[in-house]
């Protein structure tokens, strides 16, 4: 309805997981933006293997945080929970506890009049308060297909010691269908301050150099290249080709008090480990049909 301010006591601003499990548990609606989905290679604390059903959501289990991520975010949309699903282009703090929200889809204005915004994630959202300690820090994933030795059994290399390229994750490659763990591509993970990142010792094509030296030095091969003379196996070099760079801060800022803004800094571990203890109720806004066991 155009020019209609919607009012709600309670919304939950971010699309983390750790809000999507506050925004499941309370039933208060929640405005993100769908780039917070955890990556692919991103396991649930502990490498657990997490079953619905001890925490009231439905049958299943989930092995990784964005199995989580999708079946909460699947639930939470069915419940009504979810008013723009992905279609949030900008999100606003505007003076007298108001949230304008504007659509990518054909760029609508929608505003939201609420008593307590329970804020999840900060990135590109503007009127928050003054900064108290900002965050410096960003994770930059920069992901590479392998075009050559994709036929993989290492998950993870560690250089503890290096901000960049500090991991590297191999993952089952998403360019081809069906279920084939050993085919893989891989993920160069980065820890860089904010004047770090458009430095060119710090770019992508740096860190395929990096990767790579990385991956010969822990004898990481390409696919096997017929036998030298003595009779041992010769291999190629493995290939890998960049495809994009993502970039996000490790965390929100940290900001001044605000009656009606509450930041909330908490890891999936921490809000997995509250359900637990407090016994959670089912969500009452969610069809019951979808949190049953069976």
């Amino acid at each position: 309805m155009k020019g209609h301010t919607y009012h709600y006591e309670n919304v939950i601003l971010g699309y983390n997981t750790q809000s999507l499990i506050y925004a499941f548990y309370t039933g208060y609606p929640i405005v993100g933006r769908c780039t917070s989905v955890p990556k692919i290679y991103k396991k649930l604390p502990s490498s657990m293997t997490m079953q619905y059903s001890d925490f009231n959501m439905g049958s299943g289990s989930a092995d990784s945080e964005a199995e989580l991520w999708h079946h909460l975010y699947m639930l939470l949309s069915l419940g009504g929970q979810v008013p723009f699903s992905d279609n949030v282009g900008g999100i606003r703090i505007d003076a007298d506890d108001v949230l304008t929200v504007t659509t990518r889809n054909r760029s609508r204005i929608v505003k939201i009049k609420y008593n307590k915004l329970w804020v999840f994630e900060d990135e590109d959202v503007s009127g928050l308060p003054p900064i108290r300690e900002l965050c410096t820090e960003h994770k930059v994933h920069d992901w590479f297909n392998i075009r050559k030795g994709m036929k993989q059994t290492e998950s993870l290399l560690l250089t503890p010691t290096e901000d960049f390229v500090r991991e590297i994750v191999f993952y089952p490659s998403e360019r081809i269908d069906g279920d084939h763990p050993d085919r893989k591509d891989l993920c160069a993970i980065s820890y860089l301050q904010e004047d770090e990142i458009e430095k060119f010792e710090y770019s992508s094509t740096m860190a395929r150099f990096k990767a790579m030296d990385i991956m010969k030095h822990a004898g990481i091969k390409g696919p096997s290249n017929g036998y030298s003379s003595p009779g041992k196996l010769k291999h190629y070099k493995i290939k890998i080709e960049f495809d994009r760079r993502e970039i996000q801060r490790t965390s929100m800022h940290t900001y001044e008090d605000d009656e009606s803004l509450v930041f909330n800094y908490p890891t999936v571990s921490d809000m997995l480990q509250s359900a637990t203890k407090s016994r959670k109720s089912p969500n009452p806004y969610i069809p019951k049909v979808l949190l049953s066991n069976d």
